[in-house]
């Protein structure tokens, strides 16, 4: 069982490639990773407990710590205290990462981000695991053809345009109320002002079927090709990917075990708040520069 839980957000700064491995729908050729029964895009919990270890080092999680093994006292690194050996089990878990604010292109506004009663109910059953409590409830679309928006939202006048979709919208409170409570996991400083302005005007709540095909339908997908060096002519291609655009918002638990080697779970949370407020490479394709991602944690009471 786990003690403590924290909530990390990941921001993605430039278009992130998990890539799934293998073609389902047959239209790309290398898709991302989507849950199986919603298809909604996702992170495997492996992928970012790989990352936050390999990142480690590079933000500062080094040196030893003296933990109990049995009646036996022995010295071990913090990296493999935290995240567990490769010959024995333990460490923190991670989850899957959840989609949480999907980006899509709007006719007022230029863009906005979308969520839906799903995964909001998800993220309030996630955050309660965390022990964060939230004033808000879920407002719900009465149909395909609704979306329920901020109050002073920038995307709206009487209708919210959103790709090729025309919705009713109506404003409501609570959404207003979910996009800053979202908002405030971004960086406080300056360079995050805008998106987090932004973000509390221009969130906007669909129903599950239209979120659906939003996350489906509106990815990112490159067309690619290699270059021979020696001939200068097409070596290998053309071959597609799919990636999850700039401004995706997604998020995962870290779950900190009790009894971790004999430390108390804040000594671990003091480590893993290293991590906070960092850009971490996420996925394939690095050295074209995709898959850069801001990470933030969020502590609970």
């Amino acid at each position: 069982m786990f003690e403590k839980a924290l909530v990390m957000y990941i921001y993605a700064e430039t278009p992130i490639h998990p890539g799934s491995g293998t073609v389902i729908s047959g239209v790309v050729d290398l898709p991302i990773q989507r849950e199986r029964h919603t298809e909604f895009p996702m992170i495997q919990g492996s992928s970012l407990k790989g990352v936050l270890r390999n990142s480690a080092e590079y933000i500062g999680i080094t040196g030893k710590v003296k933990v109990k093994e049995g009646a036996k006292e022995a010295e071990k690194e913090w990296i493999d205290v935290i995240f567990g050996e490769q010959d024995r089990m333990g460490g923190v878990s991670v989850t899957d990462a959840r989609i949480l604010a999907f980006p899509v292109r709007t006719l007022k506004g230029v863009f906005g981000w979308v969520t839906c009663p799903l995964v909001l109910d998800r993220y309030k059953r996630d955050l309660k695991l965390a022990g964060i409590e939230v004033d808000w409830e879920i407002p719900k679309p009465s149909s395909d053809e609704e979306a329920k928006v901020c109050k002073n939202s920038n995307l709206t006048e009487n209708y919210v345009y959103i790709e090729d979709l025309q919705l009713k919208c109506s404003e409501d409170e609570n959404v207003n109320k979910i996009a800053e409570q979202i908002a405030e996991n971004l960086p406080k400083d300056d360079a995050y002002k805008e998106v987090k302005e932004k973000l509390k005007k221009d969130l906007v709540i669909v129903s599950d079927n239209v979120f659906r095909d939003l996350v489906l339908l509106t990815t990112e997908v490159v067309t690619r090709i290699r270059i021979s060096s020696i001939t200068g002519t097409v070596e290998e291609g053309p071959w597609s990917e799919e990636y999850l655009p700039t401004d995706t918002i997604m998020y995962s638990l870290i779950l900190i075990p009790s009894r971790l080697n004999n430390l108390k779970p804040e000594e671990i949370t003091e480590k893993l708040m290293t991590y906070d407020g960092k850009i971490l490479q996420i996925g394939g394709d690095e050295t074209i520069g995709k898959g850069f991602a801001l990470i933030k944690l969020a502590e609970g009471g």
